[in-house]
């Protein structure tokens, strides 16, 4: 207790309030010794007076970069205390008048370095001059070390703060991880902050904020951006938060590559609006064609493109049909353009070919994949040949979409999707990063989107856009006035029967076509579709069969270099694993789908939340479905997209069952 006096003295002592009284008090003993030491020597009143002066300039140039009310402050603080210092050594130091304006004076300015301090403490920091953005990051963060390399630059409704990170002890994946806690300590959304790493420098990056969204309010499509110009030019389809146009492109230009699309969103986020703007656009350039696919909701996504679509198939054995076309189209056309001194498809390969672009724009891919349809080939072929692909589904998941294909998917179209499962596979790695989160909309921002493409300035990769407001009106005449190119005789002779009895749509009227039985067909019935499918699958076979062995260039049933005549080897020896079932027929699509729906109900009167395929087996004809495993997970997957009797969740391959109530008929 002895000690207490003495450390409550020396606490005062050090107290930033008590150091402005120390320094006034601390005048009288100086003065006083000064002034026995040099009190008679004009040289040492120069002396100090210049120091004076000195001393007050230093203080000013010492304090640049801070506030001015600051810096003007502690310079007239110098200017009066080295001055009182000066005076009073070469007069009286213990005079009634030098320490009456001692006391007076030096309490006013003691006073006032005390209500400084007391008045800095309540101030937001960011009034203050300091590292404001330090302060939110460390709360954010923790003790990160994160402080600003320049000024921040203030836009409207846009703050870019350029940041040093502390080496070894932050990085920009950190930010980025956290931008939900930046969110909440600026009081802003999460879909307003960005992260954006310097490329050349892992200890650097760049913090952007955009309070407000500017996209609430959709932007009608202006219309054609470039009408009559080349597919090499930009397509605009919508604008940035910052009212930036978002652009991209289908063909290989200066600096990217052709490239495949992505488009991803789930039901009513503005997936198929939003494309239709980027197809509107490209059949406005000269040198396009686009072939189009969608098995589920043809007429409500194709009905103002019909009669400008060079092919379309609204039909999954139709669409099979295109795609089974398009392994040839590609060779034919990769050849043409390589004899011809071409490495890629170019305007000039146009000019001198008549070769059109072709924009292959496939709707509800999932159906196709989950169905066994293969387009491995497809994208990794295809960009050479002048062509690009569009993949459209809900979620681009492995039970989906095949891995091999997404990775050769070079651009990205993503709008709202349900969680963020499903926006990691949509989504560049680096791209969530810097804050990219299109699980935040799902469906309740239609139009708002991620587009990640070559060509695209990488620092736009994770900057919300949301796609032009466009109407079939707008569709249809826009398109109704522009010349419709046609393809070249290669590529329509690769394509063969299916492209030349394709259906063509005009605009003046509902349907006409080179081949009157198929306009009978358009809408096929279940045992139509499913002959269709093994002849493709058959001709499918040949082509692997032909291509192992050889062609037959007589067409007399033999190939060359193949003894037909030979004897087949007799079986070593027969096996035998028990007795076999006797076969027994296989169900139709539509009592499997009947057999399917009775076990929905059976499951929600055992109050069942989740399903899978597996619920269904052991399959095979025979059993309760009657069909492959394959079918049944196509059928879930075909209910989920229809959200009401499943919904996909973030595991592949299992759907929430949904209880829907149906009115009584």
């Amino acid at each position: 207790m002895a000690d207490s006096p003495k450390a409550d003295l020396w606490k005062a002592v050090k107290n930033p309030h008590t150091r402005p009284w120390l320094a006034v008090v601390g005048e009288v003993p100086v003065t006083f010794f000064a002034h026995a030491a040099w009190g008679s020597s004009p040289l040492a009143a120069v002396g100090m007076t210049a120091a004076s002066v000195a001393l007050t300039g230093a203080t000013w140039f010492a304090s640049e970069g801070t506030k001015t009310p600051r810096r003007i402050h502690a310079t007239v603080s110098t200017a009066v205390g080295t001055g009182y210092l000066t005076t009073a050594t070469f007069t009286n130091p213990l005079g009634a008048t030098q320490l009456s304006w001692l006391a007076m004076g030096g309490a006013v300015a003691a006073a006032s370095w005390n209500i400084r301090k007391a008045m800095r403490v309540n101030v937001d920091p960011k009034q203050e001059g300091g590292s404001a953005e330090t302060g939110v990051l460390v709360k954010a963060i923790g003790n990160a070390k994160v402080a600003m390399r320049s000024k921040p630059q203030v836009e409207p409704n846009k703050v870019t703060v350029p940041l040093q990170l502390s080496a070894g002890q932050v990085t920009s994946d950190d930010l980025g991880n956290r931008i939900k806690h930046i969110a909440g300590e600026l009081g802003v959304s999460p879909n307003s902050i960005r992260i954006v790493p310097d490329p050349d420098r892992a200890d650097q990056a760049t913090l952007v904020v955009v309070p407000k969204d500017e996209l609430k309010t959709a932007t009608p499509w202006p219309g054609p951006s470039n009408p009559g110009g080349s597919i090499t030019d930009p397509i605009v389809i919508g604008i940035y938060e910052d009212g930036q146009e978002t652009v991209l492109w289908f063909p290989a230009g200066p600096g990217r590559n052709a490239t495949h699309f992505l488009t991803a969103g789930m039901n009513g986020s503005g997936k198929s609006a939003g494309q239709s703007v980027a197809i509107t656009e490209a059949l406005t350039r000269r040198d396009v064609v686009v072939w189009a696919v969608d098995p589920s909701k043809g007429m409500q996504t194709f009905a103002p493109f019909l009669p400008y679509l060079d092919w379309v198939e609204m039909t999954e054995a139709g669409g099979n049909r295109m795609i089974d076309a398009l392994t040839q189209v590609i060779t034919a056309r990769a050849n043409e353009l390589g004899r011809h001194g071409h490495k890629n498809w170019t305007p000039q390969a146009f000019e001198q070919l008549g070769m059109p672009y072709l924009v292959v724009w496939i709707e509800e891919a999932a159906k196709f994949f989950r169905n066994g349809t293969e387009m491995e080939g497809l994208v990794m072929e295809a960009r050479s040949a002048g062509i690009s692909v569009i993949i459209s589904l809900q979620r681009p998941s492995a039970t989906s979409m095949p891995t091999d294909v997404r990775e050769q998917l070079g651009g990205a179209l993503v709008f709202g999707v349900k969680g963020s499962t499903t926006a990691d596979m949509a989504l560049p790695d680096d791209v969530r990063d810097a804050g990219a989160r299109p699980e935040a909309w799902e469906n309740r921002k239609p139009g708002y989107a991620y587009l990640v493409a070559p060509g695209v300035d990488e620092e736009r990769y994770a900057t919300p856009l949301r796609t032009y407001l466009i109407d079939d009106d707008q569709i249809s005449g826009s398109l109704a006035i522009m010349p419709r190119p046609s393809v070249d005789p290669v590529t329509a002779a690769a394509a063969g029967d299916a492209y030349a009895n394709r259906t063509r749509y005009e605009a003046d009227t509902h349907l006409t076509s080179t081949d009157t039985s198929r306009q009978e067909t358009v809408i096929m019935s279940a045992e139509e579709t499913e002959q269709a499918e093994k002849a493709l699958l058959e001709k499918q076979v040949d082509r692997e069969i032909e291509a192992a062995v050889g062609a037959d260039p007589d067409d007399d049933g033999f190939v060359p270099d193949v003894d037909a005549d030979q004897e087949i080897p007799p079986v070593a020896e027969t096996w035998s694993f028990g007795q076999a079932k006797a076969p027994v027929e296989e169900k139709t699509p539509e009592a499997g789908m009947e057999a399917l729906m009775v076990m929905l109900d059976e499951f929600r009167a055992e109050e069942k939340e989740f399903i899978g395929p597996k619920d269904f087996g052991p399959f095979g004809k025979g059993e309760r479905i009657g069909r492959s495993r394959a079918w049944v997970s196509g059928a879930l997957g075909d209910l989920s997209d229809t959200g009401i009797h499943l919904s996909e969740t973030d595991d592949p391959g299992v759907y929430r069952l949904l209880y829907p109530d149906f009115a009584e008929v």
